[in-house]
């Protein structure tokens, strides 16, 4: 999800801090470089923003849960666990005052130089396995370890950070503040796609081991560079935590052994018992890979509680025993795999398929023609400055489903995402460099005062990695956001700021007009322009491409019509 939201609270005073500058986002919060008012010192403030999907009384709900949850995760205690200085509530938002980490995450870190050496690696690991087990130990699992959640000082030490999804297993004597060992959630706590463990994907009872399958994957991206898997949609993404085995590492770079691979798949075991019961025995293993002489593993597994059994094995015994005060984990129902039937060839109805395969090429090759044709009379060439109407003229090429749909005139997006994900429809086969065009939307589903965004992008690259952004909310009053998406998760914000004369009721129609000449965008709302025209000077500037429409966030529905196109 992409957003602009917080720069109108930089200079501010939040719980006795100025925040001074921003240092990114989060999925659901911003994170501000703050200056203590009492101490003078650096800190760094996250303020979780309202979620559109939640109503005056459900916020009210989740913000007393996540003050809780805040308290609680302020009492966990370990040189490697982010320490919480202060929390509370500014202006109906939450935050958390925490030490400023000059080092960045360690997403950034090898983001700038590339995968770790095995024993920086194993550095990483150990420090994190000893701040999960702690964690474990106090009857929470963290729910979202990955490597942007994990912070360095610049010495070498990092720090486990955002329990702002943390599952409590454990319920203090005598308070209401955690759930039952195990239960799940009344809302959906899922981690990262890229780090999530398969019982998770598929919303399961957690417990500790969940964490341990997220560290492998972290530990996964710091040995290649990238996390296990990947795939075009989060939904995809999750699917194949539970399904897929990931490509060894040893296939990637050539100092890593066979040992070092079966570790990794071992804590990456797609059901929680085949894996390491704690993150200690995982960091243990790992470091009993790296080591060269076999003698000195075999004596120091049986102090990791993995006697008995060889590091590499294809049934390797696993400790059974549970995390102190944690519940045995429910096994995951999974969908049987689709099966691969063979037949022996038949050469009569093999002569019959490839005849009715012709007589198919053939037709479709005379209606792609005739398509051909029919859209090349319908769309004006450029610099006719004849507007064409993609929504009434060519509905056709824009998806047709159960959330993507036409109806009184107007074409519907409904966000049905499960995992945060934006719903875009791309207005497929016709590539636009310089135009004019305009689009009334009108939210008809949403918290309107939220994160709620929607819009237009454009300049679609044909794998749609890459694409500039214009999208409008009404929270704060009304606000857009110009920002270019350059593949996975990077954003660049080329211009934001407040909309005036946005309308911010229900079902209020507002018109998004977008002028895209070489590379100077010019944007308005209704009829006014907002800020200033912007140029995109950078080597990653898109020239031409797709036109979509977007809806950004979970259970909003937007209906879009009178969007029209002139080319320039």
């Amino acid at each position: 999800m992409t957003t602009t939201r917080g720069q109108h609270l930089l200079g501010k005073e939040i719980g006795s801090c100025i925040l001074e500058r921003l240092l990114g986002y989060g999925g659901s919060s911003a994170v501000f470089l703050a200056r203590s008012l009492t101490s003078g010192e650096l800190v760094a403030v996250k303020v979780f923003l309202p979620r559109s999907t939640l109503d005056g009384q459900m916020r009210k709900s989740f913000y007393q849960r996540f003050l809780r949850e805040a308290e609680a995760a302020s009492q966990l205690d370990h040189p490697h666990i982010l320490s919480i200085y202060a929390y509370g509530e500014h202006e109906g938002m939450p935050y958390i005052v925490m030490p400023y980490m000059p080092g960045g995450t360690l997403s950034e870190y090898i983001q700038r130089q590339g995968p770790l050496s095995l024993q920086e690696a194993l550095s990483y690991l150990e420090q994190l396995a000893a701040a999960l087990d702690y964690a474990h130990a106090h009857g929470c699992v963290h729910c979202d370890v990955k490597p942007a959640n994990i912070l360095m000082d610049g010495a070498g030490h990092v720090a486990l950070s955002d329990f702002g999804i943390v599952r409590w297993l454990q319920t203090e004597t005598g308070t209401d503040s955690g759930e039952k060992a195990g239960a799940k959630s009344n809302e959906t706590l899922m981690g990262t796609p890229d780090y999530v463990s398969p019982e998770q994907a598929l919303g399961e009872q957690l417990d500790g081991r969940s964490d341990i399958y997220s560290l492998g994957a972290t530990l996964y991206a710091l040995l290649t560079g990238e996390p296990p898997f990947k795939a075009d949609t989060p939904i995809a993404l999750a699917l194949m935590h539970v399904h897929e085995a990931p490509t060894p590492v040893g296939l990637l770079r050539a100092d890593v052994t066979p040992q070092i691979d079966f570790v990794l798949l071992k804590a990456l075991a797609k059901w929680p018992e085949e894996r390491f019961q704690t993150a200690g025995d995982f960091a243990t293993a790992f470091a009993l890979a790296l080591d060269e002489t076999n003698e000195a593993a075999q004596v120091s597994l049986k102090h990791a509680r993995l006697a008995n059994q060889e590091l590499i094995g294809e049934h390797p015994l696993v400790s059974a025993v549970p995390l102190p005060g944690v519940q045995p984990m429910v096994q995951i129902k999974r969908l049987p795999a689709r099966p691969i039937y063979t037949r022996r060839p038949n050469l009569l109805l093999g002569l019959v398929a490839v005849l009715l395969a012709g007589c198919l090429l053939i037709a479709l090759l005379i209606g792609a023609i005739a398509n051909h044709q029919a859209s090349a009379r319908s769309h004006p060439t450029p610099g006719s400055h004849t507007p064409f109407y993609p929504l009434t003229g060519d509905p056709l090429n824009w998806p047709s489903s159960s959330t993507f749909f036409f109806q009184k005139g107007a074409y519907y997006i409904q966000n049905a995402s499960l995992l945060s994900s934006p719903a875009i429809a791309f207005y497929t086969g016709h590539a636009y460099s310089n135009f004019r065009l305009q689009v009334t939307a009108q939210e008809i589903k949403g918290s309107f005062n939220s994160a709620d965004y929607y819009g237009v992008t454009f300049r679609t690259s044909v794998d749609q990695s890459n694409y500039y952004l214009f999208d409008v909310t009404a929270w704060s009053m009304g606000q857009y956001g110009f920002l270019r998406y350059d593949g996975g998760s990077h954003w660049s914000i080329l211009g934001y700021g407040q909309a005036p004369g946005f309308l911010t009721q229900a079902g209020q129609p507002n018109v998004l007009g977008i002028e895209a000449r070489n590379n100077t965008f010019t944007f308005t709302i209704n009829g006014h322009q907002v800020g200033q025209p912007v140029q995109d000077l950078s080597t990653k500037a898109l020239a031409s491409g797709e036109i979509g429409l977007i809806v950004e966030e979970q259970k909003t529905e937007v209906a879009f019509s009178g969007l029209s196109i002139v080319p320039l």
